[in-house]
C-alpha cells in the first residue's frame, strides 16, 4: 500500500495493443473505484516462451516493490516466458501476495482462463448448423500445437454431430501465420474442388485465406464462407470484414477486477475464473455486419496513430542522437524535452554515471541500483538531476497516483544491458499515447546508452592521453609533452614577460637505491616531484626531465626564493611524517629570464642544471651527507 491505496502490480507486454489498451483503461477505473492503484508492468515484445534467452527489458518485472503490493497480476499468454512469470509468482509468494495468472496455470495462483474450446465450437458450429454448410474446410495451426489440436478436435466433433464428411483433404495445416495459410488456400484453388466453407483457427490465416479466393475470382461470402478466431483488429479492416471469436474487454477486466477484490479482501477467494469469448459475425460468413460505422472508427484512429508515428519516429530519432552527442549529464537530460516526453520520467543506475567504469561490460547481480540518478523528470524537476532511493520509485509518486490513472514501467537498455527505467504518467488512456511507449523506450536507451558508451571512451581516449603526457611515476609531465605544452604556452606570451626555471635534483638516489630498494628510491623522487608541484603556481610547467630531475617552468612574475623555501618546507613535512631512516632532501637551481624571441629554454635549462650542481658540490664540501640518515 502507497499514499492510503492498495497496489495492484500488473504484469504484461504490448501495451500499443488496442484489446489490452480497452482492457487497462476499464480495469483501472474499476479498481481506482475500490480505492486501488494500478502498477502497469510492460515489456514491449512479447518473449515468446524463449527460455534460453535472457532479455534485459524483461529486467522491468524486477522493479516490483512485493513489500509495498497487495497484489499482482500476469498476463502469461502476452507475456510468453514461464521462466519470467515463475519468478514472479515465487517472488510474490515469498511476500505472501496473491497472484492472479491470466491465460495461465501456475501452482498456488487463482487462474483466469478463457474457454476456448467453447469460443472455437461456437463458430464451428455457426457456420454448420446456422449456415447449413456440408463441405467445410479446417486450416488448423500447427500439429501438435495444443491450441491447433484441440480445435481440429472440436472440429471433428460438430462435423461428425452433423453429418459433415472429414477425410485426408478437409484439414490442412497454416502455421498460425500467413504464408503457410496462403500456401493452403492456393492449394484448394489448384485442386478445383473449392469449398462451401473454410474455418481457420486464427485470424490471420483467415484473413489470408479469404484474401486468396478473391485473387482468383472467387466470391466471399457468396461462394465460399471464410471464419477465424480471436477477434483482433485487423478483421475489420479487411474486405470483406472476417466473421471471428473474441473476448470482450470489458469481460475480461470485470473478471480480473472480480478475482482481485476477492484476493485483497481476502473473501470469497475462488481458484479459477474463466471468461467466455464471443461470436463477432461480419460479412465473410454472409451475416449482417453491424460494425461499419465502428470499423470506420478504428481505421481512422488507426490511421491517426500510424501518421503520427511517422511525425514521432523522427523527432525521437533526433532526439537519441542529440543525447549522445552531449558532453556532460545535464545537456544530455536537457535535449529530451519534446513533447513525445512531457508525461514521462526517466531514471538509471547510479553506476551508470560514473565514468570511470566499463558500466556495459560490467556483470551486475541485479538489474539495478539501491541507489538511482534522476535523469530527467519534466513533471516535478525539469531542469535538474538528483539521487534518490530506488524504494522512492519515482519522484513524487503519491502525486503521481493520487491522478487517478496507471504507472506504466518501461525498462531502459542498450545491447541487451539494462540501465534503468521509465514510469509513463499519462493522464487518460489515449491508444495513441500507449503506442508511443515503445519508440519512446527505445530511443531513449539508445540515447543514453550511446551516451555511456561516449563517455567512457572519452575516458579512455583521456587516459591514453595523460599517459602520453604525463610520467608515470611522478604524474608530471613527460620530456615529450613538456616541449610541446611550453611551446604552445610561449607562442603566446608577450615579448618581456618573466620566465623563471626551477630545477630540483634529489640527493644521494644511488644510496638509497642501494641501501633501501629501488621501491624507496621510486618514493624519493615521488616526495621531490611533490614538494616541487606544491611550491609552484598552479599554473607552472612541471616536468620530470630525467631520472631523479625535476623542472618547473614559470612564465609571469613569481617569488623564485620563496618557491625554493616552500620546497624544503615541503620535504621537511615530508621527511617528519614519514617511517623511513633516512631524510629526503633536493639541490635546486633557479635561473630567470625575458620572453623573447631569443628565448632558449633548453639554455636556461642547462645554465639552472650547472647551478644545482654547484649547490650539490657545496654539500659535499661541507661534509653534509646528501642523504641523511635520521
Amino acid at each position: 500500500m502507497i499514499g492510503g491505496k492498495k497496489i495492484i502490480a500488473l504484469c504484461i507486454s504490448r501495451l500499443h495493443d488496442t484489446d489490452n489498451n480497452r482492457f487497462i483503461a476499464i480495469l483501472n477505473e474499476q479498481l481506482r473505484s475500490a480505492g486501488c492503484s494500478l502498477f502497469i508492468y510492460n515489456i514491449t515484445t512479447d518473449l515468446y516462451w524463449n527460455e534460453d534467452e535472457t532479455r534485459a527489458e524483461a529486467s522491468v518485472f524486477d522493479l516490483i516493490d512485493y513489500e509495498r503490493t497487495d497484489a499482482v497480476v500476469i498476463m502469461d499468454e502476452k507475456i510468453k516466458s514461464r521462466n519470467v512469470s515463475k519468478k514472479i509468482v515465487r517472488n510474490s509468494r515469498a511476500h505472501g501476495i496473491p497472484v492472479i495468472v491470466v491465460d495461465g496455470n501456475y501452482e498456488g495462483c487463482i487462474t483466469v482462463d478463457f474457454d476456448y474450446a467453447g469460443g472455437f465450437e461456437k463458430m464451428v458450429r455457426h457456420v454448420i448448423e446456422h449456415h447449413r454448410k456440408k463441405d467445410v474446410r479446417l486450416v488448423a495451426g500447427t500439429k501438435g500445437n495444443p491450441f491447433s489440436d484441440e480445435r481440429e478436435e472440436i472440429f471433428r466433433k460438430v462435423a461428425a454431430e452433423n453429418g459433415v464428411r472429414v477425410d485426408e483433404k478437409t484439414i490442412s495445416y497454416g502455421q498460425f501465420w500467413a504464408k503457410p495459410a496462403i500456401e493452403a488456400a492456393e492449394k484448394m484453388f489448384a485442386s478445383g474442388d473449392i469449398p462451401e466453407a473454410v474455418i481457420c483457427a486464427n485470424d490471420i490465416m483467415a484473413i489470408n485465406v479469404a484474401s486468396v479466393f478473391i485473387q482468383h475470382g472467387i466470391n466471399v461470402p457468396e461462394q465460399v464462407i471464410v471464419t477465424g478466431f480471436d477477434g483482433i483488429d485487423e478483421i475489420y479492416y479487411s474486405m470483406p470484414k472476417i466473421s471471428s471469436v473474441r473476448t470482450s474487454s470489458r469481460l475480461l477486466a470485470d473478471t480480473v477486477f472480480k478475482a482481485v477484490k476477492n484476493a485483497v479482501s481476502g473473501v470469497d477467494i475462488q481458484d479459477r475464473y474463466t471468461v467466455e469469448p464471443s461470436l463477432v459475425l461480419n460479412e465473410s460468413c454472409g451475416c449482417h455486419d453491424s460494425g461499419t460505422m465502428q470499423s470506420f472508427v478504428r481505421l481512422r484512429n488507426f490511421n491517426s496513430r500510424f501518421y503520427n508515428y511517422q511525425d514521432d519516429n523522427l523527432v525521437l530519432n533526433e532526439m537519441s542522437d542529440a543525447i549522445q552527442s552531449q558532453k556532460d549529464l545535464a545537456n544530455a537530460s536537457y535535449v529530451m524535452v519534446r513533447d513525445v516526453t512531457k508525461d514521462l520520467c526517466c531514471l538509471i543506475n547510479r553506476s551508470c554515471v560514473d565514468d570511470t567504469t566499463d558500466y556495459l561490460r560490467t556483470k551486475r547481480e541485479s538489474p539495478y541500483d539501491d541507489e538511482m540518478f534522476v535523469f530527467f523528470d519534466r513533471l516535478n524537476r525539469p531542469y535538474e538531476q538528483y539521487e534518490i532511493s530506488r524504494r522512492e520509485i519515482v519522484p513524487g509518486l503519491e502525486k503521481l497516483i493520487e491522478s487517478g490513472y496507471p504507472l506504466i514501467f518501461n525498462s531502459i537498455y542498450y545491447t541487451n544491458v539494462p540501465l534503468g527505467y521509465i514510469c509513463f504518467h499519462y493522464n487518460d488512456y489515449d491508444l495513441t499515447d500507449y503506442c508511443k511507449i515503445m519508440a519512446i523506450t527505445n530511443s531513449i536507451g539508445r540515447g543514453i546508452g550511446g551516451f555511456i558508451s561516449m563517455r567512457y571512451q572519452h575516458y579512455l581516449m583521456q587516459r591514453v592521453e595523460d599517459i602520453y603526457m604525463y610520467d608515470g611515476l611522478t604524474g608530471l609531465y613527460n620530456r615529450a609533452s613538456f616541449s610541446n605544452r611550453f611551446r604552445e604556452k610561449i607562442e603566446k606570451t608577450p615579448e618581456g614577460t618573466p620566465i623563471t626555471v626551477v630545477l630540483s635534483d634529489l640527493d644521494g638516489l644511488k644510496k638509497i637505491n642501494d641501501n633501501y630498494g629501488h621501491f624507496s628510491g621510486d618514493d624519493s623522487i615521488k616526495a621531490v616531484a611533490n614538494a616541487l608541484k606544491m611550491a609552484c603556481p598552479p599554473d607552472a610547467l612541471c616536468v620530470r626531465y630525467g631520472g631523479d630531475e625535476m623542472i618547473a617552468i614559470i612564465i609571469g612574475e613569481c617569488d623564485a626564493e620563496k618557491i625554493v623555501r616552500r620546497i624544503r618546507s615541503e620535504l621537511e613535512k615530508y621527511n617528519n611524517g614519514s617511517l623511513t631512516d633516512y631524510s629526503i632532501t633536493s639541490s635546486i637551481g633557479v635561473v630567470s629570464s625575458k620572453a623573447g624571441m631569443l628565448t632558449n629554454i633548453e639554455a636556461m635549462i642547462k645554465q639552472a642544471d650547472s647551478l644545482m650542481y654547484t649547490e650539490k658540490k657545496a654539500k659535499k664540501a661541507s661534509n653534509r651527507p646528501l642523504c641523511r640518515e635520521q
